[in-house]
This record gives structure tokens, C-alpha cells and sequence, in this order.
């Protein structure tokens, strides 16, 4: 009888689990890092810190579980995941320095437990920080999501699409003044996409794609097929990650896994509005817009950081800033951008400075403080006249003396005055030809010259001009009245 072959799903290819590598204090793995704490350990992994022992810098090792070392696909999507964050240059991707096998004994010739090394990162991920605390403030989950928007955009600039992005997965460690700083961790199910056609590109996904992810924060097209997918589906999990962040509960939220995506796949999200009465209607209709079942209709990248920046401190304008232009968007101008007053032309100020001296209220301003002047003098000299303490009859020399200085400092105040008004324009001058009248008609026929040449050279019926432009040098034209006439000669 013969023996059937073993599926994969009934465990072919699937060997002896190893022994569990145990990092221990002290101990030197690849003869550089030197092995501190654990630090955090999951289903496939676990996290300890470590310090590089020539560099003096403390780093975080991913070192991969005995369990998940059974499946060759599951190691070769481990060491994939290094190759592809180290492809991202982003300040919101951890950084991937160094990959390679430990030895669970000195001289052992057997490949070892396959190790990442990474940034090490001091904070808490997203996804404890909402079970911690609930719902973030507005401001900070919007700060948040506009760094893991600009961290998707050098993501799928790279051909990139990530497709495992979660609270989770949003690492938040805290720059010196505070401020977050998110780091998007985990590339195991990323997908490749410069070479699409290429089932090489994405060899470990054939089998276990279908079963791997986080069904809570998988779009509607990654849970029919998540090997057709591409940056949308990025877009639709950070709409529910953001979802959750501002209202502290899941979008779509079941009693068990199937009942999770059948409601992802058929039925929309509660308005953020009925958990958070207080957040802004344009947010709402952004993150709700994230979460469009339709990739084609779904908002952009761009779009939600752009919405996400007016509801988040201004230092978060860089990411929008970074993200319009990693993706090749046009910039979008602040609400607080004035739009600068264009500069006068030079007929503008020529006009200006020409109407100077034509201004009623500037000529009436001029005398001022001269009248202002004359009427204290005035009364000083009522008062003085009313009292009696100033005699007329022997005032007449000091008056005398008076008058006179009064006339220097009114020709003093009258010098400083003109000095302070801008000089005005030259207008260009035009010479006035008189309009043409009886009164230049003479009786007497013999003083009319005949200079038949220049009467031949004005038409009949020719109106004369009235100015003549400044240079012109010919006589002007005769008025209509002058003829030519012979000149009777006195017998």
C-alpha cells in the first residue's frame, strides 16, 4: 500500500522542535554583544538587551523562539524581516544593524538561533499605552499618527508594504523635550513590491499568509487574499489604529475571529462621535474614510496626514511636510500662512509721491503749529493787557524787539516744516498754445503774411492743437482764420 505524502498543513516540512536558546547574562554572542536582560518576548521571539562590547552601544537582539524554528518558512521570514527594514531609511523605522546565528554552546557546528539585531528603544508600545490609560488626548494621537504616516510613506516609497501595522507594532519612546516619537517595528509579513511578478521576492508568505496578521487591523481585500494587496491596505490599518487610539476601543470589535471579519467585510464602524462626544467632525469623516471598505474610494495617505496635522501640535507640520514630499505631492499651505502684500510699482509711488503736495489736509497741517503759536502769544499778551501788568505806551520798543524775533522763529518753524515734506515729482511741463480768438484777427490786411508753403501744408477743415510737447521746435499750425491773401501795395 502506498504511503501518502504528508501535506503541509498535516506537518510537512516540519521538523524537531530545537533546544530553546537561553540568553543569559553575561553571555557573548557572535564575539560582540554581550547578552544583559530580557526584555520582552512574544509568540515567535524574544527581546533582550545587549551591548556592543567594542562600541560601547547598547542595542536590542530579536532572537527567534525554538518553536518557530521548526518551520524553515517562518526562519526565512525572520531573516527577511531584517533585509527589509534595513531597505527604510526612516527616523520612524527601527533601525536593523546586524543579523546572524548563536550558538547555544561554544564550538557547536550546528546553525544556531537566527538573531536581529535592532535600535534599542525606551518607552511603551501603543496598543499598552491605550490599555493603560484608554483614549489619548486628540493632540497626541494625532502627533502619532503623522509619524506613522511618514513612516508608511518611506515604507512604501522603498516598494514596501508592511501589512501587519497595529497598536502594537507603533513603538512610542519620548525625544529630551518630551515630544513622542513613534518607531514602526515588525517587516515579517511585509511584501515586496519592486518586483511583483516575482514569487522569490515573497517566498515565505505561499502557505501562511492566508492565517497570519492580526484580523482586527486587516483590511477587507488583505483578509480575501493578503498576497494581492498593496499600500491601501496600510492606509485602512492605520485608520483603525487611529480609531482605537482616539476612542480606546477597536473599530470593529466580535466574539471571536470569524465574527471579526465578517464585520470588517460587511458592516461599518460606530461614529467615533457616539465614544468620543468631543472630537472635531472633520477628524471623524477622515479616520471613517480610512476605514472605506473600497480601496478605490478610500482616503489617501496624504489626505489623512493632511487632516491629522490641523488637530495636532505645530511642531507636527515636519511630517506632513516630509510625507507630501516623499510621496511627490504638492505642498498644502498652513492655516496661519499669511500671503504676503505684493510691493508697490514704481508709477504707484511715483502717484504717491506726487499727490503729496496736492493733499488739502497736509497743506492745512502745515500751518498748524503756527497758528497754534499765535493764538498763545495772543492770549499771553490779553491777560497780561486785562491785568494790567503789561503797559502799552512803553511797550512799544520792547514790541518792536519782540515782533522781530517772533518773525525769525516764524521763518525758522517754516524752513523745518518744508525741510520734512518729501520732495515731490518734476511734472513733466506743456506749453499752452492760446486758443485761437477774434482778437487775433487784425483789420488791417497788409500785416498778414503770405507764406503760401505753410498755408498749403495745413489741410482744409483741420482741427489745430491745443498744447505743443515739450522740444517740438516748428511754429504751431494756423488757426482756421488765417488765409492767404494777396497783399495790396499802397499806390
Amino acid at each position: 500500500m502506498r504511503t501518502p505524502t504528508p501535506t503541509r498543513r498535516e506537518g510537512a516540512g516540519v521538523g524537531p522542535a530545537p533546544e530553546r536558546f537561553e540568553p543569559k547574562p553575561g553571555l557573548v554572542v557572535a564575539g560582540k554583544y554581550r547578552l544583559e536582560r530580557v526584555i520582552g518576548e512574544g509568540g515567535m521571539g524574544v527581546v533582550v538587551a545587549a551591548t556592543h562590547v567594542e562600541l560601547d552601544q547598547q542595542v536590542a537582539i530579536k532572537f527567534l523562539l525554538p518553536e518557530a524554528m521548526r518551520h524553515p518558512e517562518v526562519v526565512e521570514r525572520f531573516l527577511r524581516e531584517a533585509k527589509v527594514a534595513a531597505k527604510v531609511k526612516s527616523e520612524h523605522v527601527a533601525r536593523v544593524s546586524d543579523v546572524g546565528r548563536a550558538a547555544r554552546e561554544a564550538g557547536e557546528s550546528e546553525p544556531g538561533t537566527p538573531f536581529i539585531v535592532m535600535e534599542y528603544l525606551e518607552g511603551s508600545d501603543l496598543g499598552a499605552m491605550i490599555a493603560a490609560g484608554g483614549p489619548l488626548p486628540l493632540d497626541e494621537a494625532c502627533e502619532i499618527g503623522l509619524q506613522a504616516c511618514e513612516a508608511l510613506a518611506e515604507v512604501h516609497a522603498a516598494g514596501i508594504v508592511h501589512r501587519d501595522l497595529k497598536p502594537s507594532n507603533l513603538f512610542v519612546t519620548r525625544r529630551s523635550d518630551g515630544s513622542p516619537c513613534v518607531k514602526l517595528l515588525d517587516f515579517g509579513i511585509s511584501k515586496l513590491t519592486v518586483h511583483p511578478d516575482d514569487s522569490s521576492m515573497d517566498p515565505a508568505l505561499t502557505a501562511t499568509a492566508t492565517i497570519m496578521g492580526s484580523p482586527s487591523y486587516m483590511s477587507p481585500e488583505q483578509l480575501r487574499s493578503t498576497k494581492e494587496v498593496d499600500a491601501r491596505a496600510d492606509v485602512w490599518s492605520l485608520g483603525a489604529v487611529l480609531y482605537e487610539a482616539m476612542t480606546g476601543k477597536p473599530a470593529f470589535r466580535g466574539e471571536s475571529v470569524p465574527q471579526v471579519c465578517f464585520m470588517i467585510g460587511a458592516e461599518d464602524p460606530a461614529p467615533l462621535s457616539s465614544l468620543r462626544p468631543d472630537i472635531p467632525s472633520a477628524l471623524e469623516r477622515a479616520i471613517l474614510s480610512a476605514l472605506d471598505k473600497k480601496a478605490e474610494t478610500r482616503m489617501t495617505l496624504v489626505d489623512l496626514a493632511r487632516t491629522l496635522v490641523s488637530h495636532a501640535p505645530a511642531r507636527a507640520r515636519a511630517s506632513l511636510e516630509r510625507v507630501e514630499a516623499v510621496l511627490g505631492a504638492p505642498p498644502s499651505r498652513a492655516k496661519d500662512a499669511s500671503v504676503p502684500l505684493p510691493l508697490p510699482t514704481a508709477v504707484e509711488v511715483a502717484r504717491t509721491q506726487a499727490s503729496w503736495g496736492d493733499d488739502p489736509k497736509r497743506r492745512r497741517s502745515r500751518g498748524g503749529p503756527l497758528m497754534l503759536l499765535a493764538l498763545v502769544a495772543a492770549g499771553v499778551f490779553g491777560v497780561g493787557v486785562y491785568t494790567g501788568k503789561i503797559d502799552i505806551n512803553g511797550m512799544r520798543g520792547p514790541v518792536k524787539s519782540a515782533a522781530i524775533a517772533v518773525g525769525s522763529a516764524v521763518a525758522s518753524a517754516t524752513a523745518a516744516v518744508e525741510s520734512a515734506i518729501p520732495p515731490t515729482l518734476p511734472m513733466p511741463s506743456l506749453d499752452v498754445v492760446p486758443e485761437p480768438s477774434a482778437s487775433m484777427a487784425t483789420d488791417d490786411e497788409d500785416d498778414v503774411p503770405t507764406d503760401s508753403a505753410s498755408s498749403s501744408a495745413i489741410p482744409s477743415g483741420a482741427a489745430s492743437p491745443r498744447f505743443a510737447a515739450p522740444g517740438h521746435t516748428h511754429a504751431p499750425p494756423r488757426p482756421k482764420h488765417y488765409v492767404n491773401r494777396t497783399v495790396r501795395r499802397k499806390h
